[in-house]
C-alpha cells in the first residue's frame, strides 16, 4: 500500500494526530470540525476512523497524554479553589 517507509511513517503520524484530536473533542464537548457532529462522530469521519485504528492501549495512552497536557495548561491558570480537577 505504501511505497516507502517514509510514507508509512507519515500515515502513522496523521492517524496519531487525528486520534489525539478525537480525545480533545471528547473532552471539550465541541462538535467535530470535520463531520460537524457531537460525540459520537459520523461513522465515516476521519477522526473517528483514526481513533478506531488504535489499540485499546494506544487509546488509553492518547487519552492520558491529552489529559495530562490539559491539566498542565490548566495548572498554569489561577484556580479559584486551589485544586486541580
Amino acid at each position: 500500500m505504501f511505497e516507502s517507509d517514509e510514507q508509512k511513517k507519515r500515515a502513522e503520524l496523521i492517524i496519531t494526530l487525528l486520534a489525539k484530536l478525537y480525545v480533545v473533542l471528547e473532552l471539550s464537548g465541541d462538535d467535530c470540525p470535520v463531520c460537524h457532529k457531537a460525540h459520537p462522530h459520523d461513522s465515516e469521519c476521519p477522526i473517528s476512523l483514526a481513533w478506531s485504528l488504535l489499540t485499546e492501549e494506544e487509546q488509553h495512552d492518547a487519552r492520558n497524554t491529552i489529559r495530562t497536557l490539559a491539566l498542565t495548561i490548566g495548572a498554569e491558570e489561577p484556580q479559584a479553589d486551589g485544586m486541580v480537577h
